[in-house]
């Protein structure tokens, strides 16, 4: 009967950590998306301004400056000058007061139309949304600088563009593009061109899984380096996301889970100290546990591998190294995790064998 007992606990314990590594797991995947949903991230294509073109000394008074590769249309202006930028049915969407106030209108098609990278197709524009109508301001910025996502400069289609040829590894336009503004009542216009970049050698996503892999598998034979390993991938990792989101300006939509998932992955480090003298079965499980944020971390960051952009002051090839980085310290923690698993599996059935 105790041999019963003991094989129904080792039962109960497999099935209760399975649910709760499988419950981590569904918490990090279900990170809550942003509310304007085009954070920037890693693309394939930049956009930039070329000149802003009209009276003088109206073009010379505003900075203008595309970020995220195609993402946000930045717009910087001094005060004591004011800016209106239409929508795309000419219809009031932006203003720059004189003191540094920016206003949306809020009955603008546009305000809604740019909360979604292909505009209509995945939003629904309000009712009361009418560019006839009357508008309706909204202060969303002081300081004279906001960004917003516009279609204006920018491929609407997640499909390749007409005339680019991804075989041709050279960088090849796409489009070019204009904006109107009114600046102190001058016509202006901020005109600008897309081009599609082509992918970074097929090397580093052959380096980064063979890292991420091989490292994991050494990190999990080692034992004693991994906590250390989710550490440093937590303090990397969050870095990364810090650096990135304190760099977009206002306007710009951030991708929580860069700072999410790194604030998770500390949370439960700090939860395994905490129990790993009264309670070391726990600590050994929770670290296991911290793998999945680190992992899922690094397939949010996945797109740096393949893609050339990466938005955020942080070199390109850091990125990349630091997704792998992050993906070996998730890979152990997840090995350990299932290998424990397996052992308490194993011992539970070998007690049921020997009390039958």
């Amino acid at each position: 009967m105790p041999d019963a007992v003991t094989a129904s606990r080792h039962r109960s314990l497999v099935a209760r950590w399975a649910t709760i590594l499988l419950g981590a797991f569904a918490a990090v995947l279900l990170v809550p998306a942003p509310a304007l949903a085009d954070p920037p991230g890693p693309t394939h294509y930049r956009s930039s301004v070329t000149a802003v073109e009209g009276p003088d000394d109206a073009a010379a008074a505003i900075d203008a400056e595309v970020i995220g590769g195609d993402a946000y249309l930045t717009l910087r202006v001094p005060a004591g000058t004011t800016v209106e930028v239409p929508g795309y049915d000419d219809e009031p969407y932006l203003r720059f007061d004189a003191n540094g106030t920016v206003a949306v209108n809020q009955r603008s098609p546009a305000r809604w139309l740019n909360d979604a990278r292909y505009g209509a197709a995945d939003v629904d524009v309000p009712a009361d949304a009418d560019a006839e109508a009357p508008p309706a301001w909204e202060v969303v910025a002081s300081g004279g600088e906001y960004s917003w996502h516009d279609h204006r400069i920018h491929f609407m289609s997640p499909g390749l563009p007409p005339g680019v040829d991804p075989a041709v590894d050279a960088a090849q336009p796409v489009l070019d593009w204009a904006i109107p503004m009114a600046v102190d009542g001058q016509d202006v216009e901020v005109v600008g061109e897309l081009v599609w970049h082509p992918g970074p050698s097929p090397v580093w996503p052959g380096l980064a899984a063979a890292v991420a892999l091989l490292g994991g598998i050494g990190l999990a034979r080692s034992g004693r380096a991994l906590v250390p390993a989710l550490v440093g991938a937590a303090l990397l990792s969050g870095a990364l996301g810090i650096a990135t989101t304190w760099s977009l300006p206002t306007g710009a939509d951030i991708e929580p889970a860069l700072l999410v998932l790194p604030g998770t992955l500390l949370a439960v480090l700090a939860a395994a100290w905490a129990s790993r003298r009264q309670h070391p079965a726990r600590a050994r499980w929770l670290v296991a546990a911290a793998g999945i944020p680190a992992v899922v971390w690094g397939l949010v960051q996945v797109g740096a591998l393949t893609r050339p952009i990466v938005p955020g002051p942080v070199p390109v090839e850091v990125v990349r190294a630091s997704v792998a980085l992050v993906l070996a310290a998730g890979v152990a923690a997840v090995i350990v995790g299932a290998r424990a698993l397996l052992d308490v599996t194993r011992a539970s059935d070998e007690v049921g064998e020997s009390s039958s």
